[in-house]
């Protein structure tokens, strides 16, 4: 399996690097100082900036943070739920055999559903919304098909395909709920206005410049973290998708146990 962390092999990634230190450097050499007299006005309004500019960050991280950490949980219980699913309706058509087409339909699904990600990426999930479907509409179908079935077992098949069900409606919801590109530009805007602000009261001593360069650099270097983590790129939806997968392969090896 692929690894999910590969910002330092995107081009991408290196040209937003480079154009980090470019405005950082712009700003170094070319705000002039303010004067001593200024340093009173503006200390206060720095310390001000500072503040803000590290709420927002912590706000973004947190936001980046929690929504791959809820993804990856969402996924997880899914693919929990599918094997139950599966594995339920094995033992609700050994102990009624009339089941059998019944199960032949679910099987079906299920492998056709997980198997859509061994081409597709995470990206592309909602294309497994009509496979899905069908399976949901195989499950509902047994006390028409079959009228002697074991209804415990069915009750908790029906369950478990709820749980799938609602956890597909959070990835859904998740997969998309990345930072706005409004709150990008704010906080773009921040840091901007805290990198003048600290570089107009640095001295133009070319080492202490370089050093004011180089705090501005790291304000939008933590943004370009931020950004690569909560961007989902090819390789992690890749990622994400070699899970299904993965599922998959784990149930053809339980057909051929039986």
């Amino acid at each position: 399996m692929e690894r999910m962390h590969a910002i330092t092999r995107s081009p991408t990634t290196y040209a937003r690097t480079v154009l980090a230190v470019a405005i950082a450097g712009a700003i170094a050499w070319n705000i002039p100082y303010a004067g001593d007299v200024s340093l009173d006005y503006i200390a206060p309004r720095a310390v001000n900036l500072g503040i803000l500019f590290s709420i927002t960050i912590g706000f973004l991280m947190y936001k980046s943070l929690t929504r791959r950490s809820a993804m990856d949980d969402y996924i997880a219980l899914e693919l929990n739920k599918v094997r139950r699913m599966y594995h339920l309706a094995v033992h609700i058509a050994k102990t009624e055999p009339k089941a059998t087409a019944w199960l032949a339909a679910i099987r079906g699904g299920i492998h056709e559903y997980l198997g859509l990600f061994r081409t597709m990426t995470f990206h592309e999930y909602d294309l497994g919304n009509p496979l899905f479907r069908h399976i949901t509409y195989a499950i509902y179908s047994l006390p028409r098909q079959v009228p002697d079935y074991n209804k415990s077992l069915y009750d908790s098949l029906l369950a478990t395909t709820a749980d799938v069900t609602l956890a597909r409606e959070n990835i859904r919801a998740k997969k998309d709920d990345q930072i706005s590109m409004f709150s990008w530009m704010v906080v773009v805007l921040i840091a901007l206005a805290f990198s003048v602000i600290v570089i107009a009261a640095t001295p133009p001593e070319p080492v202490l410049r370089s050093v004011g360069g180089l705090v501005a650099f790291c304000l939008f270097l933590v943004l370009q973290l931020i950004y690569e983590h909560d961007r989902d790129n090819h390789r992690r939806d890749r990622s994400w998708a070699e899970r299904y997968a993965a599922d998959l392969v784990s149930l053809e090896r339980a057909d051929r146990m039986q």
